[in-house]
């Protein structure tokens, strides 16, 4: 039986196993692990084993979908990630009429069996579409692709403030920045953007009360997740107390997603959380190093983006734990429990390894 790995192989395996980065790979699958013993570790909380198996069971679809798009070819996955940017958008359209209220907010649509958060889903395809556009604007000068792009950051900007998801758009509006920045490298357009940035903040705090409260809360030390959450991390020490010994979990809600990072200290150690806080920054500099050089402006644009945006999430779940920034509900990437944010990622990491083959030419594929 032929061997499907042999290079002569033309299935989707087959014909890409040999131009893939397998080192990009170990990253996701370390943070998987990872993610199953935090959640594991809160079983007989206010949690059961159902919480354990159901991370699991979203984490498998996530890794299967992650691989699957490793494998597809970069001009076919861009086109299946601009769908997905069109889908989602659409999905957003529809979230104030079948989502459901949490905390004040409608972000959630439910289907009987699932809920799903289309704002979380549509991060990654968002970015590459938005990029996408950016790149033939560059190369051709049409001002039709910059008006595409302008419509495209206005129509999620008023959906996610409808909502109001107000740290999601944030993370939007830096990584979309960033991308003009990336494609136009233009000081002035830095400066206006610095701005905007400001301004944006300005209104958000006076305009949207629950921005306000957390900020004042923040600068006033008045936080009691906070608080709990950096005690925790005191008592975990540099080597922990073991898996499932520490007392963090039992006294602060959300604890499997928004302070995921105090429990893993407390449990493993100062230590572990240092290791786990660089594994997003390595896997940047792993998929940089992986890119031929030179490479398509697209594909290092996008790139360079996506790893941002996954390192931005990253910090800021991390920060709003050691109290660097006030908490706003942000998961730490294939970590923390969420099947949105587990399948945002797999599209994340799945399009960088992607677009990081080692191929001979990039430029038939953009």
């Amino acid at each position: 039986m032929k061997n499907k790995l042999f290079r002569d192989d033309q299935s989707l395996l087959g014909s890409n196993w040999y131009i893939l980065s397998k080192k990009l790979f170990i990253i996701p699958f370390i943070l998987s692990f990872i993610g199953i013993l935090a959640i594991y570790s809160l079983i007989g909380t206010e949690y059961s084993i159902l919480l354990i198996i159901k991370h699991i069971i979203f984490l498998s679809i996530s890794l299967f979908l992650l691989i699957f798009l490793s494998l597809l070819p970069k001009n076919e996955l861009r086109k299946i990630l601009n769908f997905m940017c069109i889908f989602f958008i659409l999905l957003l359209l529809f979230v104030p009429v079948l989502g459901y209220e949490i905390k004040g907010a409608t972000r959630w649509i439910s289907f009987d069996f699932i809920s799903i958060q289309p704002s979380e889903l549509l991060k990654g395809p968002l970015v590459c579409m938005f990029s996408w556009f950016c790149y033939l604007y560059v190369k051709t000068n049409n001002k039709l692709y910059l008006f595409i792009c302008l419509f495209m950051i206005g129509t999620v900007t008023l959906l996610l403030l409808n909502q109001p998801d107000i740290g999601t758009l944030l993370v939007y509006i830096s990584i979309i920045s960033l991308i003009l920045i990336l494609y136009f490298r233009n000081l002035k357009l830095f400066i206006l953007l610095g701005f905007l940035g400001i301004f944006f903040l300005l209104i958000a705090y006076f305009f949207f009360d629950h921005v306000a409260y957390r900020i004042d809360n923040f600068l006033d030390g008045n936080n009691s997740q906070v608080s709990k959450s950096l005690s925790a991390i005191k008592t975990g020490g540099i080597f922990g107390v073991g898996l499932g010994e520490g007392q963090l979990k039992y006294s602060i809600p959300e604890s499997h997603n928004d302070f995921i990072f105090a429990i893993l200290i407390e449990e493993f150690g100062v230590l572990f959380g240092l290791f786990v806080s660089f594994l997003y920054p390595f896997f940047f500099i792993l998929a940089r190093k992986s890119l031929l050089s030179p490479s398509n402006l697209f594909i290092s644009n996008t790139i360079f983006s996506l790893c941002f945006l996954m390192c931005l999430q990253a910090f800021i779940n991390i920060g709003s734990s050691i109290k660097l920034i006030p908490p706003t509900g942000m998961t730490l990437p294939f970590v923390s429990y969420g099947g949105s944010s587990m399948l945002s990622y797999a599209i994340i990491f799945g399009t960088v390894i992607s677009f990081s083959k080692n191929e001979e030419s990039t430029t038939n594929n953009s």
